[in-house]
């Protein structure tokens, strides 16, 4: 029996879910104070439509443990259903592979103040090896873990919300120590965060030069899916799920834009970008040590205490990072997988789709582990077509990843115009209302999607170009495959049936 879960904790768990401190500081560093204006457009015409399309959707269907499938399956179809949970998998499957073969960053530098990934030459095998090693170690570590059961999955995203919450309060105290001790550099900082030059090259003020931004900050309201997946181990799912949905979203944008006022008040972001040794992919660590080493100098410490802190600093980043790793690996290696096997009756894989004790498919995770470890595997081997061949799989799944988004919100209308719920069950009750709010999500999935094609072939990467279109192709088709098959395989036991009864 699994323990169901509260409003507060759900609340939690969506909220550090889709909140990424590290998306929080990146967009600090690339923008300033004009990555405000992104996030409000974001949030308003893209996260906070598509938080209330996933919170009415789920106010029907949160009871059922098939998530995006149940959601289609009749505002669509189910062939339909099953080929958007196909997209929606294979891009996470790939997803997987690279956040196994990153967690032991944060896990190097909590443990020794540094990543070391890249010198791990020990006993004369090369660190390449010892990463893959240890990233299939971890996929073992997360699997066997999951098939626990449910609140294993609860429990790391828990535990990860409250080292975020902890993260959170550091740096907001870190912040406004510097504010308050240094107050009449506070306009100045501003200023400066008002007018420093966009990050990104060939871009100006210019709203419309900026767009790569808009992409950026979509990204970083992702998440909710994953979380909707697991709607039906809460408790009074259909009442509870919809509501922290929507309070999460509002509590997600507060503090991307809190966390930004707060830093470019407290910080010099020229003096941060004239570290040469910050970039996108140290920020975060990089960014807390220099708070530390700024608060350090305001206090006067001697070089031993700066050095304590900034260590402090850093370590705990690294470990709310770890953890965050481990609990987006533990749902992610769930959700999508479950709803994949629910998309498919289970007479057509009985021993992948079969339920333990703990009601966790087993068999089917460990499948999932066995091939991403292969992955990793041959990855590992420094194959520079290896290499390659999984850098284009993994372009393929950019924009397939976007799709599934893109088609629950397309969907929304429909599942209004078949009446699949009762007008007074609705959160939202106006119609149009409601259709503005899957045409403005599908604007927005269609701009980002649109720049994310347009920009190889602008800069005339014409087999990214090829690869980024292929993909939906390429697994819409194979899903199309695989869907007939299930239907060729359910006729032919229809059959059987017939045939045993009418002899």
């Amino acid at each position: 029996m699994t323990k169901k879960q509260s409003s507060q904790n759900l609340i939690l768990i969506i909220t550090t879910t889709v909140y990424s401190f590290s998306s929080m500081i990146s967009a600090f560093f690339m923008l300033g104070s004009q990555s405000l204006i992104w996030f409000f457009i974001s949030a308003l015409f893209y996260f906070i439509p598509y938080a209330l399309i996933v919170a009415q959707y789920t106010k029907k269907y949160a009871h059922r443990s098939g998530a995006i499938y149940d959601w289609l399956k009749e505002s669509l179809s189910p062939k339909a259903a099953f080929t958007t949970v196909f997209l929606w998998y294979s891009s996470y499957f790939i997803w997987m592979i690279s956040l196994f073969m990153k967690i032991l960053i944060p896990i190097s530098i909590l443990f020794f103040g540094q990543d070391i990934t890249t010198s791990m030459n020990w006993f004369g095998v090369s660190s390449q090896i010892w990463l893959a090693l240890f990233s299939i170690l971890a996929v073992i570590g997360i699997t066997w873990m999951n098939k626990r059961g449910f609140q294993v999955i609860f429990r790391f995203l828990h535990i990860s919300g409250y080292a975020m919450v902890g993260l959170l309060i550091l740096s907001l105290s870190g912040n406004l120590i510097l504010i308050f001790k240094n107050p009449e550099l506070v306009s100045i900082n501003i200023h400066h965060s008002l007018t420093v030059p966009s990050f990104f090259q060939e871009s100006s003020s210019r709203l419309l030069s900026q767009l790569p931004f808009f992409i950026f900050s979509i990204t970083a309201f992702g998440g909710l899916d994953t979380i909707a997946s697991l709607a039906d181990k809460t408790k009074k799912s259909r009442s509870r799920f919809p509501r922290a949905v929507i309070i999460s979203s509002f509590v997600v944008l507060f503090l991307y834009v809190s966390g930004i006022i707060i830093w470019s008040c407290a910080n010099n972001i020229d003096g941060l970008r004239e570290e040469t040794s910050l970039h996108l992919g140290n920020l975060m660590y990089g960014v807390m040590e220099q708070l530390a080493k700024t608060l350090a100098v305001s206090f006067n410490l001697s070089v031993s205490h700066t050095h304590l802190l900034t260590q402090i600093f850093i370590r705990y980043t690294a470990l709310t990072m770890g953890l965050a790793y481990l609990s987006l690996l533990s749902s992610i290696s769930y959700g999508p997988l479950k709803s994949l096997i629910k998309s498919t009756p289970k007479v057509f894989w009985p021993k992948f789709s079969a339920l333990n004790r703990n009601q966790m498919p087993e068999n089917a995770l460990w499948i999932q582990a066995l091939l991403i470890s292969l992955f990793i595997g041959l990855l590992s081997f420094s194959n520079t077509f290896l290499s390659d061949l999984f850098n284009q799989l993994t372009y393929m799944t950019n924009v397939s990843r976007a799709i599934p988004y893109f088609i629950v919100a397309a969907s929304f209308p429909f599942f209004l115009k078949k009446k699949i719920i009762q007008k007074q069950s609705l959160i939202i009750k106006n119609n149009y209302l409601n259709y503005f709010l899957s045409i403005s999500v599908c604007v927005c999935i269609f701009v980002a999607i649109a720049f994310q094609i347009y920009e190889p072939l602008k800069l005339g990467n014409y087999l990214n170009f090829s690869t980024l279109l292929l993909g939906p192709v390429f697994f819409g088709v194979l899903s199309h495959f695989i869907y007939f098959r299930f239907e060729q395989k359910k006729a032919l036991v229809n059959l059987s049936k017939q045939n045993s009864e009418n002899p």
